[in-house]
């Protein structure tokens, strides 16, 4: 590769002098095409020793690189919008508990992938010290508005 464009740069340079010292007529038109054709070849010629099958062997390694890549980063981005969607349905929960005055000092919610295609509270891990008719109020309103039956409800008493 590099001994290429040391080629391309000799005859450019031997050119490029050859031009400048002749004289204007048609010897010099000759000499201008010849150092055109010759520029070209040198520009050519490193690609016959290109080798085909590592080319493609690098374009199929950096391929696959590609792909993986932009997989991880699909992934990531659905672990962080999946963790963001959790964290706003988990201070939605708070919200609630507060806004029915029930002590509550944890809630922490698992979603899943709907057939929809987006995130749905699946189940719920609460942590609380409040009474069983708290618990009953909490629960039915969890059920109605996100949709968490009470059996995928665990309450944890602090």
């Amino acid at each position: 590769m590099y001994q290429g464009i040391r080629e391309l740069c000799a005859v450019s340079l031997l050119c490029g002098a050859a031009l400048s010292i002749l004289p204007e007529g048609g010897v010099k038109r000759v000499a201008e095409i010849l150092c055109t054709a010759s520029l070209i070849f040198a520009v050519i010629s490193p690609l016959k020793e290109l080798d085909m099958d590592a080319y493609a062997l690098e374009s199929a390694r950096l391929h696959e690189l590609e792909t993986s890549l932009a997989q991880q980063g699909q992934e990531a981005g659905e672990r962080l919008n999946r963790l963001v969607i959790e964290q706003e349905y988990e201070a939605y929960i708070l919200d609630k508990a507060k806004e029915l005055n029930i002590e509550l000092s944890g809630a922490e919610v698992e979603v899943q992938w709907s057939l929809e295609g987006f995130w749905m509270p699946w189940g719920v891990e609460l942590s609380s010290g409040c009474g069983q008719e708290d618990r009953q109020k909490l629960s039915g309103i969890l059920e109605s508005d996100l949709g968490i039956p009470y059996e995928r409800q665990r309450w944890n008493s602090e």
